[in-house]
């Protein structure tokens, strides 16, 4: 038999109870959720999947530079409500 041992973790509260919903759709709970996770875990030898910080592409880049520089044309118009946006439109 193989022995246990416990453990405790602070979570937010909206993501542990949005994972309580996911695993009860799983049909699961938090401690095999996180079981399964440690095991992947230690399997892989650290984690079971991709860390990284998202790096825009080119394409994306000259959007966001494009954009800027239409929000701060004086032909651009600010709207305070959807209904006033779609008025414009």
């Amino acid at each position: 038999m193989t022995k246990t041992s416990a453990m405790s973790i602070r979570i937010d509260t909206e993501t542990k109870e949005r994972a309580e919903i996911i695993c009860r759709e799983l049909g699961t709970n938090i401690s095999s959720a996180v079981n399964i996770f440690l095991s992947s875990f230690v399997r892989n030898n650290g984690f079971p999947f991709e860390l990284k910080i998202e790096t825009p592409n080119n394409e994306t880049i000259e959007a966001m530079k494009e954009s800027g520089i239409i929000a701060r044309s004086k032909k651009s118009k600010n709207c305070s409500s959807a209904d006033e946006l779609m008025e414009i439109l």
